[in-house]
């Protein structure tokens, strides 16, 4: 029997619901992330460059940026309104990303195909991903704090869960379909289809969570903001000297996070031009749903900025490792068996890669949130962890196009020119800006993160 108190109360339908269409949505996205940056440049024939900055610059600066202004309009317009429209946008973007070929000749009057530039409507599509995307995001996360009430950290924690879950189906989808029909199906016949999907349970079953006014519900504070207040927001928290180093140094964190869906593609095609990308990748999502809870309970007794520095050495020596291969080897490239898989041995030392990206990660991206909120100027907690998302912002926005120049710079320039390629110097970039990122913070609460307090 029930004794009434909230610890023992369920969880709300509407709370599944939108756990439900969160698994959808990120099925329907992480179907293609593992080839989005391999589509734009084996299939539609751009530049890495181009490629990594389509992918990250504008999808994931839009997805990660947009939520500060667009969680402000769902809060105005209702979260099942703005869901619907989100979802009819990334349906309609992901359908556009691969059918590109099959109408965008006609639609130009261009016959030879190995002429023709694909650059706008990708944009298109991808314009449509982020910005629904990034609508999505804010419902969700909104519908799971409203209904959640006093079990919010573990109504986050099933959240979290509930987003790699979705990851992993997406990725074991995306494998059947592309090596049944071709890289632009998975956009057509698994991104798509997860979205449509969304769409219905939005319209269908989702419904609208309990309008919460501002003050206190569940012991909550909650405070709506107006678009306006929202922008003036931004402007405020990056007047913050602090806060602006803090965002770097942060970034530098996320920066290799954001090669993951950028460089890693590119180097794993270049080892293996038949590498499934998306099994490599799903060591980061695995890890994840393996080991969160255990790693969550170990860092559980350190301080907020021990964790995140942890995590950062974590992510730096998985990527320092990938140094090793053309060091110790003749031929990096050359396959070994594992589980019945031929994989080329530097791809083992990338999934090490992978899985410590996850490591780190869990080590360090929840403790973020509660360092930033501990630094904040005393009474403006809240207003600086609705940004708490610039710092990927930023890591996308700069970091997807440096991981395309360094593909260029260091593998494909000196592959079309017959010179030998070396990869060694672009993994010690990225495990030096890891290095930068660790010192960075340690800098920060050393000298800057204290004084915010005072």
């Amino acid at each position: 029997m029930s004794d009434g108190t909230p610890s023992k109360q369920k969880f709300p339908a509407t709370f599944w619901t939108a756990n439900t269409i969160e698994l959808i949505e990120r099925a329907a996205y992480y179907s293609m992330a593992s080839f989005m940056v391999i589509y734009l440049k084996e299939t539609l024939g751009m530049r890495p460059t181009t490629a990594t900055l389509l992918n990250a610059s504008i999808l994931w600066g839009l997805i990660y940026f947009l939520p500060i202004l667009s969680g402000t309009l769902a809060d105005k317009f209702g979260y099942k309104r703005s869901l619907t429209l989100a979802f009819f946008m990334i349906s309609l973007g992901y359908f556009i990303m691969g059918n590109i070929q099959r109408f965008w000749p006609g639609l130009i009057g261009q016959k030879a195909a190995q002429t023709i530039d694909y650059t706008i409507p990708a944009i298109l599509g991808i314009v449509l991903i982020g910005i629904g995307g990034s609508i999505v995001k804010p419902c969700i996360a909104g519908t799971v704090q409203k209904t959640a009430g006093t079990r919010a950290t573990l109504g986050f924690g099933i959240f979290y869960m509930i987003i790699n879950i979705g990851s992993i189906t997406g990725r074991g989808v995306s494998y059947v379909v592309r090596t049944n029909f071709g890289i632009p199906a998975i956009f057509t016949y698994a991104s798509s289809i997860f979205a449509l999907i969304g769409l219905a349970v939005v319209l269908f079953i989702y419904k609208e969570p309990e309008y919460v006014s501002d003050g206190i519900k569940d012991a909550q504070k909650v405070q709506k903001k107006t678009l306006g207040q929202a922008i003036l927001g931004i402007l405020i928290v990056l007047r913050n000297i602090r806060f602006d180093f803090f965002l770097i140094v942060i970034a530098m964190f996320w920066f290799s996070y954001i090669q993951l869906y950028n460089l890693v593609p590119l180097f794993l095609r270049y080892i293996d031009p038949n590498a499934p990308v998306e099994l490599y990748q799903l060591a980061n999502p695995v890890m994840i749903v393996c080991f969160q809870m255990l790693i969550t309970k170990m860092v559980k007794k350190w301080t907020p900025v021990k964790s995140i520095i942890l995590g950062a050495t974590v992510v730096a020596v998985g990527m320092f490792l990938n140094v090793l291969p053309p060091l110790l080897l003749a031929d990096p490239a050359h396959k070994i068996s594992l589980l019945g898989l031929a994989i080329p041995a530097a791809g083992l030392f990338l999934i090490v890669s992978i899985a410590s990206m996850a490591t780190g990660e869990m080590m360090a991206s929840p403790r973020i949130y509660e360092y930033l909120g501990a630094i904040a100027p005393k009474g403006e907690e809240g207003l600086y962890l609705g940004y708490a998302n610039l710092p990927i912002a930023v890591a996308s926005i700069i970091g997807g196009p440096i991981g395309g120049s360094m593909f260029e710079k260091y593998i494909s320039t000196p592959q079309k020119n017959g010179l030998p390629v070396n990869t060694v110097p672009m993994w010690l970039i990225i495990t030096g800006i890891g290095l930068a990122s660790m010192i960075g913070l340690a800098i920060y609460d050393r000298f800057m993160g204290k004084a915010t307090k005072k």
